[in-house]
């Protein structure tokens, strides 16, 4: 980040960045946010895994459990475009109690009317793209909250912590959420929803003073998006905002810092080709894996070896997380691109020829190698080039760009499960990956 841009946005680090020196774990706010974000891991794991199974049994479609899960994809990225400019202008941790207080509501009441064989799939599917909405909305908060609580040198090991632990959780989350599931279906449910409220009862303990708020009103004045480079994602030369301009800026509506987070991201052509390859990898990684899923569940392959698939693709990105921590301080992101994405494609390879079960475990666990490195080369990127008063809006704008084809995988691979047999699903929905190699270069 060019001197300019340092110098522009020390005013607001002074209040928001810490000033520490010690080691993560010696942070108490920081074991705080990791627990909040953690238990809200948990509980999005147990609540993921049993939702096909339960639009399954209710419907006995495999279309119509794909389709759900798009619709809830949908409602997700839909309400994430306007999640960041909510999460810049609010406090990050009411809403990240927000977040938990509704997640424990809603499916607290999907674990009840499932526990009295009171559910119809028309209330389950208007719950779960309920909640879906909710978590697209507040969600971005936890992330965006990490910026005041650790300076950007501690990020690369931060990020490696927490993909060890989504890793670890993609381990047990899922045959737990299996086991859960044959003993009762209403258990993952009612897991989730003691997850979300331990998350709510962490975040409540963070000391965190964010100035979000004023954050974002000095940031609209002192830094205009319409001087931006137009090369990479440097940030906006210096303006020193006068007295009126301070004072106008207290008034900026919600629409008007909407805009400005999409313009500005709209226009670091870095990050647009970097959204472009996410989008693509995306596609295919989640179109493959949800064919995978939905043929599994369509020939009544039982709940716990159906969480096995993502356990050991856990696995897979646990072993990928710690070299990751060696290695993302190494790579170019350019470079670390081209050859992840020749990887990724590699990887599904075996999954894209064969419908044996031990051929997909074998798949799955080289398909999570690479992703730890990818997440931490592009988060990393986002983190350490944008200023922490805009994290919450390019968060969200780059998230939906890198998003918009994945949304209708389980539609896709749904429709594709009905008419064709065999791998042929799921390659159709790899040819992203290969395309992604060619954006990389270019």
């Amino acid at each position: 980040m060019p001197e300019s841009s340092q110098a522009q946005t020390a005013p607001h680090r002074e209040r928001t960045s810490p000033q520490r020196s010690e080691s993560l774990w010696g942070n108490p706010t920081y074991r705080q946010w990791f627990t909040a974000d953690t238990a809200s891991t948990i509980g999005a794991a147990m609540r993921g895994f049993a939702i096909s199974l339960i639009a399954f049994s209710l419907t006995q479609s495999v279309v119509l459990a794909g389709w759900l899960a798009t619709f809830s994809q949908i409602a997700t990225h839909v309400s994430d475009v306007f999640g960041g400019t909510v999460v810049d202008r609010h406090n990050r941790k009411g809403l990240i109690i927000a977040n938990a207080v509704f997640g424990t509501l809603l499916w607290g009441t999907v674990f009840v009317l499932i526990a009295l064989h009171a559910i119809a799939f028309p209330i389950f599917a208007i719950v779960t793209v309920a909640a879906s909405a909710v978590n697209g909305l507040l969600a971005n908060a936890t992330n965006a909250m990490l910026r005041t609580i650790i300076p950007t040198r501690e990020y690369p090991k931060a990020q490696s912590l927490n993909q060890g632990r989504d890793s670890v959780v993609s381990i047990a989350g899922s045959p737990l959420g299996g086991v859960l599931y044959a003993v009762a279906p209403w258990l993952p449910f009612a897991v989730a929803s003691l997850m979300y409220a331990i998350s709510g009862v962490s975040a409540a303990q963070l000391r965190v003073d964010e100035h979000v708020r004023d954050m974002v009103t000095t940031d609209r004045k002192s830094k205009r998006p319409d001087t931006a480079s137009q090369a990479g994602c440097t940030s906006d030369a210096a303006v020193a905002p006068d007295a009126d301009a301070t004072a106008e800026s207290a008034h900026t509506s919600f629409f008007e810092d909407f805009i400005e987070g999409w313009r500005w991201t709209l226009r670091r052509h870095t990050l647009m080709a970097i959204c472009v390859i996410a989008a693509l990898v995306n596609f295919g990684l989640n179109g493959v894996f949800a064919a995978v899923n939905l043929q599994l569940v369509s020939t009544h392959v039982d709940s716990v070896r159906l969480g096995f698939v993502n356990t050991v693709m856990g696995v897979g990105m646990l072993i990928g997380a710690v070299i990751a921590a060696r290695v993302c301080e190494r790579v170019h992101m350019g470079t670390g691109l081209v050859v992840l994405s020749v990887m990724s494609l590699l990887t599904l390879l075996p999954m894209l020829f064969s419908s044996d079960y031990l051929v997909i475990l074998a798949s799955s666990l080289i398909v999570g190698l690479p992703i730890p490195t990818i997440n931490s080369l592009l988060m990393g990127f986002v983190f350490a080039k944008v200023p922490s008063e805009m994290q919450g809006r390019v968060e969200s704008a780059s998230g939906m760009l890198s998003m918009i084809p994945t949304l209708f995988c389980s539609a896709l691979a749904g429709s594709l499960c009905c008419h064709a047999s065999g791998s042929a699903p799921r390659s159709v929905c790899s040819w992203p990956c290969l395309r992604s190699m060619w954006s990389s270069r270019c």
